[in-house]
Order: C-alpha cells, then sequence, then structure tokens
C-alpha cells in the first residue's frame, strides 16, 4: 500500500505512531479542538483514502475502542475537505460507483424538498390549515424509506468486497449511520401517523426530525463520495465490479434510482466465450458428480448433488450456515427471501454482516455455542407486516465437537393465523 503515501517524511508506522500520541492527548484532555485539526493535518497530509482506512484499522487492532475513532470520522473530513476535493472517483456510466453517486443526487434533491416542506409547517397553527402539507410530507417520507434498497445494496455487496482489501472501518462508519437513519426515517414516519394533540409540538418535533435527516445523509453522501468510493475504485478488480453489477441487478433498484444509472455493459466478449467455457466444465463435473457410485450417504439414505442442492433450495426457510472460524460458508436460494443475501457473503465473517450495534449479540451466542453453554437461541421480531421467527443452532460432530452454526429463518405469519383445518387437497 506504500504507493499511495506521498509524504516522503513519514512512513505508514510513524503515522500510526503519532495518531496513538493524539488519541491518548485527546484521552487525557491535554488537547484542544484546534490542535486536533493542526496534528491530524500533520499526519494525515497527502494520504489516499485507502491508507487512511488501513490506519484506522490498524489502530483498532492494537486496542483502541472504535468508538474513539469513528468519532474522528467527522475531524477528518473537515481537515480531507479540500485536499479530496479535486480527487473526486473519476467513473463513467455503466460503472456501480456511478449508480451509487446517481442516487446519492436524487436522494439530496428528495430530502431538500422534504426540509423545504417541513419548514412551511411553522406557518400553520393547527393541523387543519396544515392537512396539505401534512400529507405531502408523508408521501416524501414514504419515498425517504426507499433508501432502504440503496444501503442494502452497500451492506450485502460493496461492503463485502470491502473488507476483502482490507478496507473495513469505513464501511462499518457508513453502516453504523444506515442505522441512524433508518432509527430516524422510522421515527419521522411513525410521528407524521400519529402527530399526537398539539400542533407546535408536531412541527416543531417534524422539523427537528428531517433537519436531523438530511444533515445526517449529507455528510454521509460527502463521506462516500470522497473517502469510500474512491477506496474501491482503487482496489476493486474490474472481475470484481462485474460482479457487484450481476448481484446488484439481482437485489433491485430504488423508486429513485435513475434509469440511465442502471445501464451496463454486459462482460465482454473474451469474458463471456471464458464463462461458456466454465459452465461447460461445470457441466460435465456435476454429471461426474451425479453418476452412480458418487453420492452424498446419509445415516438414512443417499442423494446426489443435484437432489441435494434442490430440496435445500425449496425448502420454506432461509438456512445460512457459518463454520468454526466465523466464516460464511453456504447458504440456500430460498424465495421470498426475509434478509438478503448476495455471493459476496460467502467467505466474509459473521461479524461483519451484522450492523455494528448488534455485533456484541452474535459474539455472545457464538460464544455461548464454542463453549457448550447452549445449544440454540430463539428470536422473533416484526418487520414489514410479516412475524418473523429466527433460529441459531450449534452444530456438532458425533463427539460433539463445534462444527459450526445454523441459522434458520422462517415468514411464519401465514402458519400463526392458520384456523381449523385442512384434511383434503385442494385447489389454491
Amino acid at each position: 500500500m506504500s504507493e499511495f503515501l506521498t509524504n516522503k517524511n513519514l512512513s505508514r508506522e510513524e503515522r500510526i505512531v503519532l495518531m496513538k500520541r493524539l488519541l491518548v492527548d485527546m484521552d487525557k484532555g491535554n488537547i484542544t479542538p484546534e490542535e486536533i485539526k493542526s496534528r491530524f493535518k500533520v499526519i494525515l497530509a497527502d494520504m489516499h483514502p485507502v491508507e487512511i482506512a488501513i490506519i484506522e484499522n490498524a489502530l483498532i487492532n492494537d486496542g483502541f475502542p472504535a468508538e474513539k475513532i469513528h468519532n474522528l470520522c467527522d475531524v477528518h473530513i473537515d481537515i480531507f475537505r479540500e485536499s479530496i476535493e479535486n480527487e473526486s472517483p473519476i467513473v463513467q456510466k455503466g460503472h456501480p460507483i456511478y449508480l451509487f453517486m446517481a442516487e446519492h443526487v436524487a436522494l439530496l434533491k428528495l430530502f431538500g424538498e422534504a426540509k423545504r416542506k417541513s419548514a412551511q409547517l411553522k406557518n400553520f397553527t393547527s393541523f387543519e390549515e396544515a392537512k396539505s402539507v401534512i400529507e405531502e410530507l408523508k408521501k416524501i417520507a414514504f419515498q425517504m424509506k426507499d433508501v432502504e434498497s440503496h444501503m442494502l445494496r452497500e451492506e450485502n455487496v460493496l461492503f463485502p468486497y470491502l473488507e476483502k482489501h482490507e478496507i473495513i472501518q469505513p464501511a462499518k462508519i457508513m453502516w453504523t449511520e444506515h442505522d441512524s437513519l433508518r432509527e430516524r426515517i422510522k421515527e419521522l414516519l411513525s410521528t407524521l401517523d400519529k402527530p399526537g394533540e398539539v400542533y407546535s409540538e408536531f412541527a416543531r418535533h417534524i422539523d427537528s426530525l428531517i433537519l436531523y435527516i438530511v444533515d445526517l445523509k449529507s455528510n454521509h453522501i460527502y463521506k462516500e463520495n470522497k473517502i469510500l468510493y474512491p477506496s474501491a475504485i482503487s482496489k476493486l478488480t474490474e472481475d470484481e465490479w462485474n460482479e457487484i453489477w450481476e448481484q446488484m441487478d439481482e437485489m433491485g433498484y430504488a423508486s429513485f434510482t435513475p434509469e440511465d444509472a442502471k445501464w451496463h455493459e454486459k462482460i465482454s466478449e473474451k469474458k463471456q466465450e471464458d464463462e461458456v467455457q466454465a459452465k461447460l466444465k461445470e457441466l460435465i463435473d456435476t454429471i461426474k458428480k451425479n453418476s452412480v457410485g458418487n453420492t452424498v450417504k446419509f445415516d438414512y439414505g443417499e442423494l446426489n448433488t443435484e437432489q441435494l442442492i434442490a430440496i435445500m433450495d425449496i425448502l420454506p426457510i432461509e438456512i445460512t450456515f457459518i463454520d468454526d472460524k466465523d466464516v460464511v460458508r453456504y447458504f440456500n436460494r430460498a424465495e421470498d427471501r426475509v434478509f438478503p443475501r448476495t455471493k459476496a457473503v460467502i467467505g466474509r465473517t459473521v461479524q461483519n454482516c451484522h450492523p455494528p450495534k448488534s455485533v456484541h449479540i452474535v459474539e455472545r451466542i457464538l460464544s455461548d455455542f464454542k463453549t457448550g453453554k447452549r445449544n440454540h437461541a430463539d428470536f422473533w421480531i416484526q418487520m414489514k407486516g410479516k412475524f418473523v421467527y429466527i433460529r441459531y443452532f450449534a452444530v456438532r460432530d458425533k463427539n460433539g465437537n463445534y462444527l459450526g452454526t445454523l441459522e434458520v429463518t422462517q415468514d411464519v405469519t401465514g402458519i400463526r393465523n392458520l384456523q381449523g383445518e385442512r384434511r383434503i387437497y385442494a385447489e389454491e
């Protein structure tokens, strides 16, 4: 990574030492905000965003709390604003980052409209007077909710590829901000739906909420455009970007995603030819695997691989398996998934597959499974009109040795609503 260090007077190791000293001084309260910025400018001068990400990760690995590193992110933005201004990623239409940035433009317009509408609430004194503006705000808030599509594509497709290139902490910071945005938009929708009785309190609360959402998202967009995306562009390969397109197309896009931004060239002819050859080899391998004498044998029967895959994918549940090293190894292709899964998740540590705020729960479950304290853990939640049952099982061999964890998720809304009996085959 040394190619990104344009300041030849400081090595990465020297910068890390200086960062540690600065963090210690900050923790002791021996330094003013102005001094923090001044010392940061020296430490991080002329650094590429990728190098910054690696240094942050190294500090956390050395024991510095992630929260303290994350709190410096806004300081980074202030310092890098001028130096990064001319480093905007230059990508053409047809690149995944072009699409993400086009969505940012659309979101800024939408959030700006929300801010303008909320400002109009102070012109009224009652819910009746403000009725039309409130209805418009409800429509805008519902559109804002669709930012979920944008965030899920980043969390489930882009972030896993960044992790493969050691760009971990920036993605975690972005995910934390995603969760903050989700909570605020949820609160906004709830408040608009149940405004209370006092109009003046409602108007102030809505205006404050939208201001927070707009400021958070604007800051978030700047960080992604100027730090996260340039890091991705500098490290990911053409093949990885093609894989990202494939997985994003599979997940789908938001209502505000510009149509022209979805366009991308299909894989080159050479790559298509390679893929044809690869598929031919895969077909031959499959035929060999499914031939007589090469089956998966169980205690109570046997299946060939084609049968086994088809059975796993037709199950009315979502299954994900992580091994004893906490690495995701498999998930089935269940229809109408509750939680999105993309190929990028394979080989990813399970801790990085969850929002930062819930990682401690994941760690506790895995710890209890590994020590033998527990063999399963059950949860149930309500989301998007569904009642979702989530179960985790410790997978062990015949001697009780821990092999991994199986996550089983099922939408049980229909099951919970069943009544009476059905004993005969009936047309649906």
